[in-house]
């Protein structure tokens, strides 16, 4: 009866928690509430859910409800309602618990796996058409069925191998993939495979992406190109031989692996096709110089891809050019061993032997004739015409058989005349002398011209036929010309060489055939005297005695001299006859890179080759090997003589380069009272020297503040005039900007046509100088001076306005920090708590009963006798039945930080630790 009593007046069935909003992902065993009657406090089998629920489930001692499934927001019921019983003896309460399941958003999960690992396919051809789908994104969200919606993107796409291709977009509602852009997929262009991202993704953030590789198949859907050539045209010289492959066109298909076939579009005879390497070859000889046959050829192409589906036309001419064809010779004379031709000894001077036939095949053009080699004495007796090839006998020379005149070697060049590079055709032509009887019988002695002196010519032995003294007693008397006296000496009957030794090497003897006449006028002692006489001829044999003789070569020319300028010939002497017989041969030296100079191999002439520079190479020394041509009469290469000489090239400057200043544009700071030089130039040039170079300034010297200074012969350098002062910048804060332009000229002194000029501009920055006026504590005698002479303006730092502000609120935040760390300190002390006012935060628990419920339950709890703060830090767990003490509120402390609960009613309070601030909700 008292229980029962008990129970009407104190039961009242409470939930620490109620309703319970679960999450859906919640585990299987996660306590939701604890159900508290103070009645069956302690009691076992004390509680219990009316109806058993598979759901959820109930600890009957303590009161502990637990979820005992995972539960799915969208399959499961919203809401359970569980009525819990509490019961003991005769007392029962029985209270209802709502249970709300809460929506927690679903992963958004993509459900094609190929996506999810990269190796999705997809290939279209490259003119598939726009908006047409490609593919679709797959994905489910179990949320989708709450109205969850999913939204797809691109997260990125790339192409490859051209890179930047942006041709797809996905549908952000549906997920299909199509082309975006009405852009050329060219897949000629580069566009072979597209890797796209993208993403599914619902409205709370939960996504999936995957890759899809699209694969663009080629298709051929391109024309043809040829490559054209400069100005459509090509040059095809005269003489290129028939067979040759005069080009190659080229087409190009931006299709892949395309063939294509060339030909003509119209017919042609002259030149053919290779229908598959587009080669065009040469039919037909070219000949410029042929009237009848063009200069021109216009040629039709076409290319054809793959199955003829697109043709591409072009067409180019060649276009023939004149080559410098060489002469050409009368076979007979350039080929073998050319021409042979005989002649008597007799023959008359001035007569004309052989004439070579030669024609140049190039319209306009003429022809010189030159001898390259002849036998020793050839152009004693014989000599060409350079302007018709005709080769006739000497006027002065006499041919004689019986002096070993027997035979005569010529090798001729016809070649083009004028030009630095001839061409030329080459023959030999051998004159044979044939004997004619016009000597009458001779006592003839041939001696070398090297013989020495007092050798024996010969010794007389003559007769009388007179048996008596003095008839026969003979006097031998030695008769000599002019060219023969002293030459030759007679003692008695005996002749010999001296007190002159025999020369060969004489215009005069030469014109005596090499020989010398001895007349010997023979005597008896008779009376009268009877007399003979002895005729001697003496031919003297040549002998190469004397090696070329070189004297000093050195020759200057202009680098501005045109090609083909003469540059000097070389001065090289032989005193064998023929005299000056020499071949000129360069054997080393400096040329330069290309040749600036060649020589004429028969004149020893030089000539400019290519354009000099006499900055870049003032000298060129050049060494020679001269060859003395005069073999003796016999060849003999092994015993030829040659001499090496020396030869300088001076390439005089012109004053060709103009002045170089670096940098052209300089700038330079100066402040407005610098009084020494602040700037050097720096010119030069390549073809004068420092010193030839003059300065001035020709603009921008404004009232001549500036002037040049210049030390020795070195770059002058920029100074300030005593006009230059710096009162002129007075109230000016700015720098300014002067800009000067200085004019170089080259050949001081020199012609002034001549002159080269160049300018420089420096652009001097002036900044302005100001400094405080000076103090003195001497007395100042007062003079009339004007004002502005007196008074020196000083200037100040003045900041920009922002800085005050700047340093206003640092001056606040260092004061409000002064006041936060007073009150840390003194907010106890309690004089100065009226300073730092406590503050605190209530925040009402949702999940506590209301006040009024509070109050019963106090009331309830006094009757039993039940402590109210057992243990005040000790939180309500599972399994303790002690009472626990109702919170209604939750705040902060100010000065700690520590979370604490409180009794609006009592003003009890508990404090929190950190696992506690978390789990303050609970209470």
């Amino acid at each position: 009866m008292f229980l029962k009593l008990i129970s009407k007046v104190f039961a009242d069935l409470l939930f620490t928690i109620n309703p319970v909003n679960l999450n859906e992902t919640i585990p299987a065993g996660t306590e939701l509430s604890r159900a508290y009657d103070p009645v069956v406090v302690g009691r076992r089998n004390s509680y219990s859910i009316v109806g058993n629920s598979e759901e959820f489930s109930i600890d009957s001692g303590s009161g502990v409800i637990r979820s005992n499934k995972v539960f799915n927001f969208e399959t499961d019921p919203k809401t359970y309602e569980l009525i819990i019983e509490s019961k003991l003896f005769v007392h029962k309460e029985r209270k209802r618990l709502v249970i709300n399941i809460i929506d927690i958003p679903e992963e958004t999960v993509c459900t094609d796996p190929q996506f999810i690992e990269g190796t999705a396919f997809a290939a279209i051809d490259e003119n598939y058409p726009i908006f047409q789908s490609i593919y679709r994104v797959m994905a489910t969200d179990e949320d989708t069925a709450n109205g969850e919606r999913l939204t797809y993107s691109m997260e990125t796409q790339s192409s490859m191998p051209a890179e930047g291709g942006n041709f797809f977009m996905v549908d952000s509602a549906t997920g299909i993939v199509s082309r975006n852009s009405e852009e050329p997929l060219d897949f000629d262009a580069g566009y072979h495979s597209f890797h796209l991202v993208m993403r599914a993704a619902d409205t709370t953030g939960h996504f999936c992406q995957g890759t899809l590789t699209v694969i663009i198949q080629d298709l051929n859907d391109e024309r043809p190109e040829f490559v054209p050539f400069p100005l459509d045209s090509i040059n095809v010289t005269e003489n290129v031989p028939v067979g040759t492959i005069i080009t190659r066109v080229n087409a190009t298909d931006r299709d892949a692996n395309s063939n294509i076939i060339y030909a003509f579009s119209t017919p042609q005879t002259v030149f053919c096709l290779d229908p598959n390497t587009g080669s065009i070859i040469l039919l037909q000889p070219l000949d410029f110089d042929n009237p009848e046959k063009p200069k021109v050829y216009p040629l039709h192409l076409e290319a054809k891809d793959n199955g003829n589906s697109h043709t591409a036309f072009y067409t180019f001419v060649i276009a023939v050019q004149n080559v410098d064809d060489p002469p050409i010779c009368d076979p007979g004379f350039s080929t073998g061993t050319g021409i042979s031709i005989s002649v008597p000894e007799t023959i008359p001077a001035s007569t004309a032997v052989y004439t070579v036939l030669a024609r140049d095949p190039d319209p306009g053009e003429t022809l010189e004739f030159s001898l390259l080699h002849s036998s020793a004495n050839t152009t004693t007796y014989f000599l060409l015409d350079p302007d018709n090839g005709m080769v006739y006998k000497t006027p002065e020379s006499v041919l004689d058989y019986e002096m070993d005149h027997k035979h005569f070697q010529m090798v001729v060049a016809a070649k083009d005349k004028e030009k630095i590079t001839p061409r030329s055709c080459t023959g030999t032509i051998t004159i044979n002398i044939q004997n004619v009887n016009d000597e009458a019988p001779l006592f003839v002695i041939k001696l070398p011209e090297t013989v020495p002196l007092g050798s024996h010519l010969v010794t007389l032995k003559c007769k009388d036929r007179d048996g008596t003294d003095p008839n026969n007693l003979l006097t031998y008397n030695l008769m000599l010309d002019e060219l023969s006296n002293e030459t030759f000496t007679l003692n008695t009957n005996e002749i010999k060489i001296g007190p002159k030794r025999l020369n060969y090497d004489s215009v005069a003897f030469a014109g005596v055939q090499f020989k010398h006449t001895l007349i010997v006028q023979v005597s008896d002692g008779g009376m009268p005297s009877q007399t003979s006489t002895v005729t001697i001829i003496v031919k003297v044999i040549r002998i190469n005695e004397l090696a070329p003789s070189a004297s000093s070569n050195i020759f200057s020319v202009f680098e501005n001299s045109k090609i083909d300028t003469l540059v000097g010939r070389v001065k090289i002497t032989d005193q064998d006859w023929p005299f000056n017989n020499l071949k000129y041969i360069i054997s080393g030296g400096n040329m330069g890179v290309p040749p600036r100079f060649y020589l004429e191999p028969d004149t020893g002439v030089i000539k400019v080759l290519n354009a000099l520079d006499s900055e870049t190479n003032s000298q060129y020394f050049i060494t020679l090997k001269v060859i003395d041509m005069n073999n003796d009469i016999e060849l003999d290469p092994i015993r030829e003589k040659f001499t090496l000489a020396d030869v300088t090239v001076n390439v005089l400057n012109v004053n060709d380069e103009p002045p170089v200043c670096s940098p052209p544009y300089f700038n330079t700071f100066i402040y407005s009272t610098v009084k020494t030089p602040f700037f050097q130039l720096n010119c030069s040039d390549k073809d004068s020297p420092p010193d030839q170079l003059s300065y001035s300034i020709v603009g921008g010297n404004t009232n001549n503040w500036f002037t040049l200074e210049r030390l020795r012969n070195g770059s002058p350098s920029l100074v300030t005039t005593q006009n230059f002062q710096y009162e002129a910048f007075q109230g000016i804060q700015d720098t300014t900007a002067l800009q000067l332009l200085i004019e170089v000229t080259d050949e001081l002194g020199g012609i002034k046509a001549s002159q080269l000029t160049t300018t420089a501009t420096v652009i001097v920055h002036v900044i302005p100088w100001t400094t405080t006026q000076p103090s003195t504590s001497t007395s100042v005698t007062v003079t009339t001076i004007t004002k502005t002479a007196l008074v020196r303006i000083s200037r100040y730092w003045s900041p920009d306005n922002w800085l005050p502000a700047i340093l206003t609120i640092t001056a606040f935040l260092f004061l409000l920090n002064l006041y936060a760390m007073a009150r840390c300190f003194f907010k106890n002390v309690p004089r100065c708590k009226r300073f730092f006012p406590q503050c605190s935060t209530y925040q009402p628990s949702p999940q506590l009963p209301a006040i009024e419920k509070a109050d019963n339950i106090k009331r309830k709890m006094d009757l039993v006798d039940r402590p109210l703060k057992s243990n005040p830090r000790k939180p309500l767990l599972p399994g303790n039945s002690s009472a626990p003490v109702i919170y209604d509120g939750r705040a902060i402390d100010a000065v700690t930080g520590k979370h604490y609960l409180f009794n609006s009613k009592t003003g009890e309070t508990q404090w929190l630790d950190q696992y506690e601030k978390t789990s303050a909700r609970e209470y």
